[in-house]
């Protein structure tokens, strides 16, 4: 699963380049411009910064204050974590059902993103990015509980 996640962040960044690079080449050497790729390079920026988060979700990079941690016992700061992460789970959920509803929203408005393809299938990103970042605050906050349980233990 992470592989794939990383394979569609890396075909998104290099279709990006590919667009950018190649309109800035026929624009400045052939005096050609495409319509439209514009609205393509904003929804690909959109789709990478999301899922760029939701990559350093997983690797534990994401922003975090935690000034505060650093002076708390393993244990106790295991359970503070684990308590961060079921609340950031909990946005996330929100936030996902939000954003679906948005998406429902413009599937029934019937606009479109770029060419011809609806403007409620470039924004997928939003609901299925934030679903995922709710599931994996779940994990981390249950390995946290755990982790914290464990050390209890011993």
């Amino acid at each position: 699963m992470h592989r794939i996640e990383e394979i569609f962040l890396v075909i998104l960044v290099i279709a990006l380049l590919v667009l950018t690079c190649g309109q800035i080449i026929l624009r400045n050497m052939f005096s050609i411009t495409f319509l439209g790729t514009e609205n393509i390079v904003r929804h690909l920026v959109l789709w990478i910064g999301l899922f760029g988060a939701l990559l350093s979700t997983r690797l534990d990079k994401h922003i975090r204050i935690d000034a505060l941690l650093r002076l708390m016992p393993i244990r106790v700061r295991a359970l503070v974590l684990a308590c961060a992460d079921i609340l950031t789970a909990m946005i996330c959920g929100l936030l996902s059902f939000i954003a679906w509803r948005f998406v429902i929203d413009e599937r029934e408005y019937g606009g479109t993103a770029f060419f011809d393809v609806p403007a409620w299938l470039a924004q997928l990103c939003f609901p299925l990015v934030f679903g995922l970042m709710a599931l994996r605050f779940f994990c981390i906050s249950w390995k946290n509980f755990t982790q914290r349980t464990i050390s209890s233990q011993q």
